[in-house]
C-alpha cells in the first residue's frame, strides 16, 4: 500500500479500497494487538456503511440525500480510524511492516527520548445537548489550553454506572483526543445515568502520565 503524507486517502473511491484493507488488518490482528472486540465492531461497521453508500452513490440510485448519508458516513469511519491509529495501534508490539501493511506511516525514532508525561490534565464536563456532553481539557500546570511539549493527545477513560467507580481500572471505555474539547455521545437509554471520567496526558510514543480525578455528570 502507498502511504501519503496524511494516511487517509481523499478520495472516496479510494478509501474504499484503503479501508477495508484496514479494516480486514485490524479483525485479524485485534486479539495480538490488544483491540477491543467493540472497537472492532464499531470499525467494520463503519466501514461496511460508508461503502455501501458510497456504490449508492455511484449507481443510478444515487440522490442528495445518499450523497449526505455517505459524507456522514465517512466521517464517522475516518474519525474511528484516526482513533485507533492514535491510541490502540500505538501498541508497541506491531512492527513497521505490520503498520505498512495497515496503510500508515512507519513510526520513527525523533520522538525517542521523550519521557512519559510526569504532570496531568484537569477536566471538566458540559452538557450540549441530549445524549451529548462536551469535555474540555488542560494541563494542570499551565493556563494555556495546548498540549504539553510531546504529547499526542489526553486518554479518557469513562464507564456509565449506578455506583461510582473503584478506580481508573473500573472505566471500562476509553479514547484518545488530540484536541480539546472532546464529544462524547450516548444512547437514549442512558439519559439520566451517571457518566465516570477519567483523563491522562499520552505522549507520541504512546506512554501515558498520571491520571486526573474521577468526575461524574449526569447524562442529559
Amino acid at each position: 500500500m502507498s502511504i501519503r503524507s496524511d494516511y487517509i486517502p481523499r478520495k472516496s473511491a479510494e478509501l474504499v479500497a484503503w479501508s477495508a484493507n484496514f479494516t480486514a488488518e485490524i479483525t485479524a490482528n485485534a486479539g495480538a494487538w490488544d483491540i477491543p472486540p467493540g472497537e472492532v465492531d464499531a470499525l467494520e461497521s463503519a466501514n461496511a456503511a460508508f461503502a455501501t453508500l458510497h456504490g449508492l452513490v455511484d449507481s443510478p440510485a444515487k440522490t442528495s440525500i445518499i450523497v449526505a448519508e455517505k459524507n456522514a458516513a465517512r466521517a464517522t469511519l475516518v474519525k474511528k480510524i484516526r482513533e485507533l491509529a492514535g491510541f490502540r495501534l500505538r501498541n508497541p508490539v506491531i512492527t513497521g511492516a505490520q503498520r505498512i501493511a495497515l496503510g500508515l506511516h512507519v513510526r520513527t525514532t525523533t520522538y525517542a527520548t521523550i519521557p512519559a508525561p510526569k504532570s496531568r490534565p484537569e477536566l471538566s464536563l458540559h452538557v450540549v445537548d441530549f445524549r451529548r456532553l462536551k469535555v474540555l481539557f488542560h494541563d494542570k500546570d499551565s493556563d494555556s489550553r495546548a498540549k504539553p511539549y510531546g504529547i499526542n493527545g489526553a486518554v479518557i477513560a469513562y464507564a456509565v454506572s449506578g455506583v461510582p467507580p473503584a478506580g481508573v481500572h473500573a472505566l471500562t471505555h476509553s479514547v484518545l483526543a488530540t484536541r480539546t474539547p472532546h464529544f462524547l455521545e450516548f444512547t437514549e437509554e442512558e439519559r439520566g445515568k451517571t457518566i465516570y471520567v477519567a483523563i491522562c496526558w499520552q505522549n507520541l510514543k504512546g506512554k501515558r502520565g498520571p491520571w486526573s480525578e474521577i468526575e461524574s455528570a449526569l447524562i442529559p
